[in-house]
């Protein structure tokens, strides 16, 4: 029995506009705003907080504090939209859950530009608490098709691409145009600027957007947009101080996860249906793989970022580097989405397990080729060049791009019609997850960086500099035989996750 024939088409079919539903390029306008606000101030946000604040307790300890600050609040992010699934789902609608989500975003990032730490981290809380609101988002996109509809995953690519062009564009303008010449604080300020583009794109059909969506996402009145706000108003000043004690807030993480299994759980016995609980099996262990892969493809927001400014010799600024993955992606996105169509006719078409399991093995030998360039690249200065880590990040997107999009759409067919956003919600759970996760990894190496620097305590400096930076390929050592251990046991493993589904591919 098919489980998504309403969840992902509209009443009626839609204008179109280059061969896709009118309405979608709109979202994509919208995604393109949203993504250059984030990326925009994610390129620099983990070496601002170490510099900004941290900067008296040392180079490592500031780097230290700022990983997991980061990592914390990335978390938080991805977590957030949980709840705010549920809210999308029962209470608000997906139409005014993402307008309010928009506008409180773009009020988050000018907080972030506050000098004091405890503004920034109400910044910081504000804007993890609104982008909850917001995944009905990409739910939005499967919306403007039927459930047969063959355009359904190329509407998703262009939704991956979306988001990265905005990916792309942004370092250049936040961190190098304004945050370099007139202060990073300044930056977040030009990010709020393409929030502000795509909440007014959004606002303005808000309308034809409630026309596509189930009757059961419309929601139960504009009474509950104004309750929407006070509350996550009060739960601001309290989530800001979460943000300050990383140690409670992965406990929280943990049992928000557990909410969700036990919800979950519930959910598949009160249905009594074999089929769907075998479906939100298989989309557990694909969670898990694409848990992993995320945590270790998310150094370069934290350890991989401080490695590119203090041992990468590059001709450009190092913000630029976190320009290099949307790139790749705008590049290879396309001829890799139709590599996949291409296989299928001759019949070699990976499964979807086996995609994860190949984004597994891509983005552990980006490790293993990060630890053999630090290891015999090193130049007399202690640096490697730059061509080592854009090699890296090559990877990284290439294995990115063997799963991610896949995920997307995988969650509106697999989950149940009725909880589809929070389905949605839980899928991005597994990002909050893994930035857990990434930031855990990236303390390893700003501890073995400063055990590398107090054993060639003495020497010269550039022998110092070979110690700290070897220590980074030791901790990147690891994660490249286990990420290879782990990608090995899901490509075996793919014909039984594949039999789970039920069909879908």
């Amino acid at each position: 029995m098919s489980i998504d024939v309403a969840v992902e088409s509209s009443s009626e079919p839609s204008r179109e506009l280059w061969g896709h539903p009118r309405l979608l390029w709109m979202i994509l306008t919208v995604t393109i705003g949203l993504n250059f606000g984030f990326y925009g101030f994610r390129a620099y946000l983990a070496p601002y907080i170490a510099q900004t604040f941290y900067a008296s307790l040392g180079n490592a300890a500031a780097q230290s504090r700022a990983d997991l600050l980061t990592s914390g609040f990335l978390a938080l992010m991805y977590a957030t939209p949980i709840i705010g699934g549920y809210v999308a789902d029962k209470i608000l609608g997906e139409a005014r859950a993402i307008a309010i989500s928009l506008w409180l975003s773009a009020v988050g990032l000018l907080l972030m530009a506050l000098p004091s730490l405890r503004g920034f981290e109400i910044g910081l809380a504000l804007f993890a608490l609104a982008v909850g609101l917001g995944i009905p988002l990409a739910v939005l996109i499967g919306r403007n098709y039927i459930e047969s509809d063959p355009r359904r995953e190329g509407g998703y690519t262009l939704f991956y691409l979306a988001i990265n062009f905005g990916g792309f564009i942004a370092p250049f303008v936040c961190a190098v145009l304004i945050g370099k010449r007139f202060g990073y604080r300044w930056g977040f300020v030009a990010a709020a600027a393409g929030v502000v583009f795509g909440a007014a794109v959004f606002q303005s059909r808000l309308r034809s957007v409630r026309e596509i969506v189930p009757h059961t996402a419309v929601g139960r009145g504009s009474n509950y947009t104004l309750w929407a706000i006070i509350i996550i108003a009060v739960l601001t000043y309290p989530t800001a101080v979460l943000l300050s004690f990383p140690e409670v807030l992965s406990v929280t993480m943990y049992a928000l996860m557990g909410f969700l299994v036990l919800y979950f759980i519930v959910s598949c016995a009160r249905r009594r249906e074999r089929v769907q609980s075998r479906r939100y099996l298989a989309l557990s262990v694909l969670l898990i793989a694409f848990v992993l892969f995320w945590a270790f493809s998310l150094q370069g927001v934290t350890s991989l970022n401080f490695f590119a400014r203090d041992y990468v010799d590059a001709p450009f600024d190092y913000t630029l580097f976190q320009s290099a993955n949307p790139l790749y992606i705008l590049i290879f996105a396309v001829p890799l989405a139709l590599l996949w169509p291409w296989l299928k006719r001759r019949g070699k078409d990976p499964s979807t397990p086996r995609k994860f399991g190949i984004g597994l093995l891509l983005v552990a030998l980006s490790y293993g080729l990060m630890a053999a360039g630090i290891r015999f690249a090193i130049g007399a200065d202690g640096k490697v060049g730059w061509e080592l880590l854009a090699g890296c990040y090559l990877l990284q997107t290439l294995g990115e791009l063997s799963l991610a999009p896949i995920g997307y759409s995988l969650v509106g067919l697999l989950a149940a019609p009725d909880e589809s956003s929070l389905a949605m919600g839980g899928w991005f759970f597994g990002m909050a997850l893994a930035y857990q996760l990434a930031g855990w990894i990236a303390t390893l190496t700003t501890q073995a960086a400063g055990t590398g620097a107090a054993s060639a305590a003495g020497a010269a400096g550039a022998t110092a500099a070979h110690s700290a930076i070897a220590a980074y390929g030791n901790v990147y050592s690891r994660l490249f035989v286990i990420g290879v251990v782990v990608s090995l046991v899901y490509l075996f493993a793919a014909p039984r996750v594949s039999k789970l589904m039920h069909g879908v591919h």
